[in-house]
């Protein structure tokens, strides 16, 4: 751009949150913090900027100077190693253990040469002579940042989304300052006004829709809010039950309030704990807000709504929470609040923090009744217009998500699908069977098992298994069984869909057929969570499951990302005893409460555990040989008899035969001839039968199995293959023929184009 910029520096913070800051071009030592802000899109967070940023020139005359740039930035990601700082008989020392991270810099090429670096998240920044410098010298910057005066925990540094930098020019840089203005609510709380969002005008001026249908949960808790001030409400349900819902109709409430005579309406701020301490830096900074937020807030007689309650209570690096800066001001009827929380977050606050509780009149809000629910589907579907769902597709609809997403409460997740089938532009009038299909569609399952107009069998399921699954077909049978009792939903409604234990030598299909298993009960192996157990080996190990830090894809946050899935446990016995009690209520119960009192859901999900528990008693000979006959007496010692009780089946997995692994050998060459490389340029692979059948005699190994057979075939057929087609790059619609060679000690392999 010819003229000068402003630049912001945006950071998302996973899913529909991101921060953004203005650049400043210099600093002075009593400095306030650049204006910053926290929304769902980057056109939100250049509103709040460009209103913070009037506030600013409307205080200081010429103070948009400092933040206006004519140099171009871009960010880079750079992988370093620090030392984090330990206590030595409490002294602060640099520790010996070494921790990867990564950390993103913004960088911009001077006019004079050399490189400005910066890193806004920390307010440092440099000038370097050549960029390569930078990962050494942002790894001293790190290390004496965790050392300073002030020291950071090396968590402060974690990566949490992508960073960009934008170059802006809005319209106050083209424009006068206008004239003052009568002071709005943003003026008398520029804290607030900076964090959170008021729903009540929103809802006056038509910006914030009325959620569908009555709610006698409302009607109860008028009392409590008509009075002075306002009782802190805090609302309990499972996710999707309409607690958020809720908070707009009290917004709407509040709008028919404010025509009566003689009667204070109060506000409701909305805001969440990740809004309040977003681009809250520096030692101190969120602490600040939150003080700020309870002075400009008190005695104020509005509400502010805090979204989910225990995410106040999470502790910072410094060890206190939100939850601390607010409740005295919340005991003394200072403040009044609105929040949310499930039942089981409930019971872990109550244990934690009960005094905090008992400053909130609690409304629980039930799920409704399955006519109400039918009711309400059909009155959204014709609100939001562009679909017309029949009786009988509402009626296919509700069955399909009660049967398959138990992870959330009507009404939410038919709102949320009637919401995903209008952004999808599907055809207007939809019957029950196209409404399976948007739902396959949606969730991902397969339609053959979600819909009675497909008829599927327990054989027909094994055989999809069987097809990628060489020499297993006892276990694939099985699995076909499981499978078809899930489509015929009779599953236990409480439990996870099946409760699986793979024992057996490796290499012989045990994680293949899991995936194949995720592939055709879910629609893609990528809904495989996988994990090493002997990685949770150690006494507290369990508790790594459990984390729910933001940034964390630990074991209860993917199952709650996606409840449809296949959880695998590599080598089970190897996990610390405590792994096996939360174990027991995950197959038990099929639920698990992780670390922030969450309350996520297995039952929608398929877990699988691998042993080889049984079978190294003794090394098999060669192909063929089958599994020891007392297997089982090794793997039932090894388990508490009430876990072992809740496994569905032990499937013994056998060694492989030499037709075996012949058939494995067609179905991953099968698999690389449909590589890119390939296709795009029109080479058709041939592999002899004396070549196959030398690379099934190789990529056999008696304790390893099949594993060295990917291996063999990448290096003997694939790469060979490689480097040919790259250094002849004129060689297109050919055959690549593989043939066995005549002398095998020189090259067991032959490869000629043609």
């Amino acid at each position: 751009m010819s003229k000068k910029s402003l630049r912001v520096y945006f950071v998302d913070h996973g899913g529909e949150k991101k921060s953004g800051m203005l650049l400043r071009v210099w600093d002075t030592f009593f400095d306030r913090p650049p204006p910053a802000a926290f929304g769902a899109t980057e056109a939100d967070i250049l509103e709040q900027l460009e209103q913070q940023l009037a506030e600013l020139e409307a205080e200081t005359a010429g103070e948009l100077d400092r933040y206006l740039w004519d140099e171009t930035f871009a960010t880079r990601e750079v992988r370093i190693t620090v030392h984090p700082r330990s206590t030595i008989k409490k002294r602060a020392v640099i520790g010996k253990k070494e921790i990867p991270m990564t950390l993103t810099y913004a960088y911009a090429k001077l006019q004079g040469g050399g490189y400005r670096v910066m890193v806004p998240r920390f307010g440092g920044w440099f000038v370097l002579e050549d960029l390569a410098l930078a990962p050494e010298v942002l790894r001293h910057a790190v290390s004496s940042w965790l050392l300073g005066e002030h020291p950071r925990w090396v968590y402060d540094f974690r990566h949490e989304g992508d960073e960009v930098v934008r170059e802006w020019a809005p319209a106050i840089l083209k424009r006068t300052p206008p004239a003052p203005a009568k002071e709005s609510a943003g003026d008398a709380m520029p804290t607030v006004a900076q964090v959170a969002e008021e729903l009540v005008d929103r809802a006056a001026k038509g910006k914030l829709p009325m959620p569908v249908g009555p709610s006698p949960e409302l009607v109860r808790a008028t009392s409590d809010m008509a009075k002075s001030p306002p009782a802190s409400i805090l609302l309990v349900g499972p996710a999707g039950v309409g607690k958020t819902a809720w908070v707009r109709r009290a917004a709407h409430l509040f709008v028919g309030w404010r025509r009566l005579p003689n009667r204070k309406t109060p506000r409701i701020w909305a805001t969440s704990a990740d809004r309040i301490i977003a681009g809250m830096v520096y030692l101190g900074q969120w602490q600040e807000r939150c003080l700020g937020l309870v002075r400009e807030l008190s005695h104020e007689g509005d509400y502010l709504y805090v979204d989910r309650l225990a995410p106040l209570l999470r502790a910072q690096p410094d060890g206190s929470s939100i939850a601390d800066f607010l409740e005295p001001a919340l005991a003394a009827g200072e403040i009044s609040l609105i929040a949310e929380c499930t039942e089981s977050e409930l019971e872990r606050i109550q244990r934690t923090r009960p005094t905090l509780v008992g400053h909130f009149s609690l409304v629980r809000i039930a799920e409704p009744a399955q006519e109400a629910v039918l009711e309400l589907v059909g009155l959204y579907a014709q609100r939001r217009g562009g679909v017309e769902l029949h009786a009988s597709s509402v009626r296919r609809l509700v069955r399909h998500l009660a049967s398959f997403q138990r992870s959330m409460a009507f009404p939410g997740k038919a709102i949320r699908f009637v919401d995903w089938l209008t952004k999808e532009g599907a055809k207007k009038a939809l019957y029950p069977r196209d409404v399976s299909e948007a739902f396959s569609r949606y969730s991902g399952l397969p339609l053959e098992l979600i819909s009675d107009d497909y008829p599927a069998s327990a054989e027909k399921l094994a055989g999809a298994l069987k097809a990628r699954v060489i020499g297993q077909d006892a276990a694939c049978d099985a699995c076909g069984r499981m499978l078809a009792r899930f489509k015929a939903m009779m599953t236990d409604p409480e439990r996870p869909t099946g409760a699986l234990l793979f024992v057996g030598p490796t290499g012989v299909g045990k994680t293949e057929l899991a995936k194949q298993l995720a592939r055709t009960t879910f629609g893609d192996d990528k809904r495989m969570i996988r994990l090493d157990m002997s990685e949770y080996m150690l006494r507290g190990a369990a508790q790594r499951l459990l984390d729910a830090s933001p940034g964390v894809r630990s074991l209860a946050a993917q199952v709650h990302e996606e409840p449809l899935s296949l959880v695998l446990l590599d080598e089970i016995e190897k996990a610390h005893p405590e792994v096996f009690d939360l174990l027991l209520g995950v197959l038990g119960e099929g639920r698990l409460t992780d670390a922030s009192g969450r309350l996520v859901d297995f039952r929608g999900t398929i877990v699988i555990m691998t042993s080889n528990l049984g079978v190294t008693d003794r090394l098999p000979v060669g192909f063929g040989d089958n599994l020891p006959g007392d297997f089982l007496r090794h793997v039932r010692a090894h388990f508490r008899p009430e876990l072992w009780n809740r496994i569905d089946h032990v499937l013994p997995f056998r060694h492989l035969t030499r037709e075996d692994v012949a058939r494995i050998v067609d179905l991953e060459l099968a698999a690389l001839a449909t590589r890119t490389g390939l296709v795009r340029r029109g080479v058709r692979l041939e592999v002899s039968a004396d070549a196959r059948a030398w690379l099934a005699e190789n990529g056999y190994h008696p304790t390893r199995g099949a594993r060295p057979l990917k291996r063999l075939i990448e290096e003997r057929v694939m790469t060979p293959l490689a480097a040919k087609l790259a250094a002849e790059t004129a060689l297109r619609d050919c055959v690549a023929r593989v043939t066995r060679a005549g002398d095998a000690s020189l090259a067991p392999l032959t490869l000629t184009l043609g």
